[in-house]
């Protein structure tokens, strides 16, 4: 199946995300920063990298932006966020729609993820 980048700052949701990932087939690398995630995608090819918006440092929208404008691929990125104690989910994947191929809204199904994984990674 598809060779997968998650960036996720929650160990919990990063855990449960990637068992879903692997169990649909896929191949899944993680990083549990925005920081690591930047160097994980510089350093490998991925069909896909699914990231996290609101994560400190280093947040979704700026790895985004990063793996957007200084790379030469092509890889599609989808962005997620439930929202945090300042910022709502709407507003985080409003920012994050500008750049991201797709945005999803946590919580979300195992159906829905995988769905938008198939998507993405079928238009690459």
């Amino acid at each position: 199946m598809a060779n997968l980048l998650l960036i996720e700052d929650m160990k919990g949701v990063r855990e449960s995300l990637t068992m879903v990932l692997e169990m649909a087939g896929h191949n899944v690398t993680t990083a549990g920063t925005g920081k690591d995630g930047i160097q994980a995608a510089q350093q490998q090819n991925f069909d896909l990298v699914i990231t996290d918006i609101l994560m400190p440092e280093v947040d979704g929208s700026e790895v985004i932006m990063e793996l957007k404008q200084n790379s030469d691929s092509k890889t599609p990125v989808l962005g997620m966020s439930g929202g945090g104690s300042m910022v709502s989910a709407k507003e985080a994947l409003r920012l994050a729609d500008e750049y991201a191929d797709e945005v999803m809204q946590k919580p979300f199904s195992r159906d829905e993820i995988l769905s938008a994984v198939d998507r993405l990674t079928a238009a690459a």
